[in-house]
């Protein structure tokens, strides 16, 4: 009886052992499938990964060049390489219309036409001299103009002066390069004293609230053309003083004797904070030189 008893003991005893092995490595496994699930700590801190991008997570020290898709499906990134593609000018001193209005002929209307920032904003003069009816170079642009910039996908125009501005028609509707019903507004601004017009229609641009590029005009596409494109470039592109005046005195071809008020409103213009954009924007649309 008492051998049987010892039997039954170590019996009891060998099932326990095997019973708590059993219950460790079920925890073990519970356990390895508990920290698999989000929220873990073991993710805690990490950045989620794209399923695309086999495995690889982007330096948040190297911002990514691609704009967001805002709102209304416009792409920023999309947009500059389209203007890009389209004139192909390499600086911020190569034209595509020249002094007298001769070059593509999409722009005919223009003078000295060059780009500020890619797919954002561009700049030159009214061919009013060089017409076919030639008339006084102090105009706002010929409708010719107007309607060309419109069929390019322009969204507005602004002239930086006043004269004769009310004998110009205040818009066009064309079709654009797609084909569909387009609509160019121009506008009326001074370039210095109403430049924070100019930088909310230039930011309102970057953020795809305007629907096409915007140029910016003066009689001769020179002075009062690069004073504002000298500020849209310190305000967006982080330009100094120094590159910004050396930019307004190359861009008038040669024609810069007495217009020192004009350098020093580029000079004591400050970026504003209201007009900041991101990184990523700012390697789209700014220019190399």
């Amino acid at each position: 009886m008492k051998k049987q008893n010892h039997k039954t003991l170590t019996k009891f005893i060998l099932l326990s052992l095997i019973a708590v092995q059993f219950v460790a490595c079920a925890k073990g496994n519970l356990g390895d499938q508990l920290a698999s699930l989000p929220g873990d700590e073991s993710t805690l801190g990490q950045e989620p990964q794209d399923g695309n991008n086999n495995g690889e997570t982007t330096s948040p020290e190297t911002p990514s060049t691609e704009a967001p898709v805002v709102e209304n499906g416009f792409r920023l990134d999309q947009e500059v390489k389209k203007y890009k593609d389209r004139y192909e000018l390499e600086n911020t001193f190569a034209k595509l219309t020249d002094n007298k209005g001769q070059g593509v002929d999409e722009l005919y209307g223009t003078r000295n036409f060059r780009v500020v920032l890619h797919g954002v904003m561009y700049r030159g003069g009214a061919n009013n001299k060089y017409l076919s009816t030639p008339r006084s170079n102090v105009n706002p642009l010929p409708t010719v103009g107007l309607n060309n910039l419109c069929k390019e996908d322009f969204s507005a125009a602004v002239y930086l002066y006043s004269e004769n501005f009310n004998t110009a028609p205040k818009s066009v509707s064309c079709k654009d390069t797609s084909h569909q019903d387009h609509k160019l507004n121009y506008k009326q601004y001074a370039a210095a004293g109403e430049k924070e017009k100019i930088l909310q229609m230039v930011y309102d641009r970057i953020k795809g609230k305007l629907d096409g590029p915007i140029y910016a005009h003066c009689w001769n596409g020179w002075h009062s053309s690069g004073l504002i494109s000298g500020i849209v470039l310190k305000q967006f592109c982080g330009w100094s003083n120094e590159k910004a005046d050396a930019y307004w005195m190359k861009n008038t071809d040669g024609n810069n004797k007495g217009f020192d008020s004009i350098r020093r409103r580029l000079r004591e213009f400050k970026p504003l904070v209201k007009y900041s954009i991101t990184a990523a924007e700012r390697a789209l649309i700014c220019p190399q030189e």
